[in-house]
């Protein structure tokens, strides 16, 4: 299989020994995107990252993440320019904001001749620059997914990995009634949901056993694979990694 630029993410998320590839993929690009806006580079420092960041802001988690990386200053610059946006915009829309009355149980609904503030303070707390960048190189990986499974020996690699986390699953069945190959559709039918329902049988059973080994009875059994079975198992549901240390600048 001759390798290609674009190809060697996904060849290498399906090399790893991960619960998910698509969240080993996943995790390198959150942690660049980090880096890409708070990192030694000073991206936060052009003029058009810091208008992508001012429009979109972050979401918690990512917040959070970059408070963990570490660049203070950084971290604060993007978030003075945001704050400056949200609140000329809050100004405005709350300036002229009323409460509709309140309609009695048969009254007719009237339909507001303004749109109310807080629909669009839940679209900015919902969008986040981060996660835009994850999940347009996400889309990305996805497509090349089903593009590489021409290929025999990736394939293989599919039928070798350790299936897929729910929600990487979940957003490949999706993507794969409109980007499979009709050449591909039967082997992907009589592989995917199965190599799916193998390795969650198999994580539900590390975390059986892992529950069993708290019964005093079972002390002195060897763990097999069930020590990191918790945060397995949130991993396979989730497409976290629980146990993660922060993502910090060096």
């Amino acid at each position: 299989m001759k390798e290609k630029l674009y190809t060697i993410p996904v060849n290498e998320g399906f090399e790893t020994e991960d619960e998910c590839p698509f969240c080993a993929m996943e995790r390198k690009e959150e942690q660049r995107a980090i880096r890409y806006f708070a990192g030694p580079g000073a991206s936060y420092m052009e003029p058009d990252v810091r208008a992508s960041t001012d429009k979109a802001g972050f979401c918690g988690g990512h917040m959070k993440k970059l408070y963990d990386y570490g660049n203070s200053l950084g971290a604060a610059l993007m978030l003075q320019t945001y704050y400056a946006g949200l609140l000329e915009e809050l100004q405005e829309r709350l300036d002229d904001y009323e409460l509709p009355p309140q309609q009695g149980l048969f009254s007719k609904k009237r339909p507001q001749t303004k749109e109310p503030p807080y629909r669009r303070l839940r679209e900015r707390l919902e969008s986040c620059a981060i996660c835009e960048k994850v999940d347009y190189n996400m889309a990305r990986y996805f497509d090349t997914f089903f593009y590489l499974l021409k290929e025999p020996e990736f394939r293989a690699k599919v039928e070798n990995c350790k299936g897929f986390c729910l929600r990487h699953f979940t957003a490949l069945l999706e993507a794969a009634e409109e980007h499979l190959p009709n050449a591909q559709r039967e082997w992907f039918l009589n592989t995917v949901p199965g190599l799916m329902l193998t390795n969650l049988a198999r994580v539900k059973g590390d975390l059986d056993w892992m529950i069993a080994k708290y019964d005093y009875r079972n002390a002195s059994k060897p763990w097999g694979n069930a020590q990191d079975a918790l945060q397995r198992s949130m991993q396979k549901l989730q497409g976290i990694y629980p146990a993660d240390a922060p993502y910090k600048n060096e």
